[in-house]
């Protein structure tokens, strides 16, 4: 029971961008997000022409599921990074990681708009 306490824990020091802007940025958003938006990158029209209600299902369960988690993944990240207090004669690495971060958001914002053909 402990361990599901730390996990939780943990998960709400993210959200809360308690955690080190190192971590956040690479290994829940780069990282994670990677691995999360692998099956919308690798699965072509042609396969989704030929699904089947369970596997479109399937596949729309883990699109929704993988902007649920892009969603955590900026807003901890962006926390963590308004977080992140740079040493002396250091880059503000919190501000260039929120300029990345914003120029995402834009990109992705453009691409589903240039697939909706709008």
């Amino acid at each position: 029971m402990k361990k599901n306490n730390n996990f939780k824990q943990i998960i709400i020091n993210f959200w809360q961008g308690k955690i080190y802007l190192s971590f956040s940025f690479w290994v829940v958003l780069a990282i994670g997000g990677t691995i999360v938006g692998l099956p919308a990158y690798m699965i072509t029209d042609s396969v989704i022409d030929n699904f089947s209600e369970l596997s479109a299902l399937l596949f729309l369960l883990a699109i929704i599921f993988q902007y649920i988690y892009m969603i955590f993944a900026y807003v901890g990240t962006w926390r963590s990074a308004s977080n992140y207090k740079p040493k002396k004669k250091q880059w503000a690495w919190g501000a260039i990681a929120q300029v990345y971060m914003t120029l995402s958001i834009i990109r992705t914002i453009v691409e589903i708009i240039k697939s909706l053909n709008i």
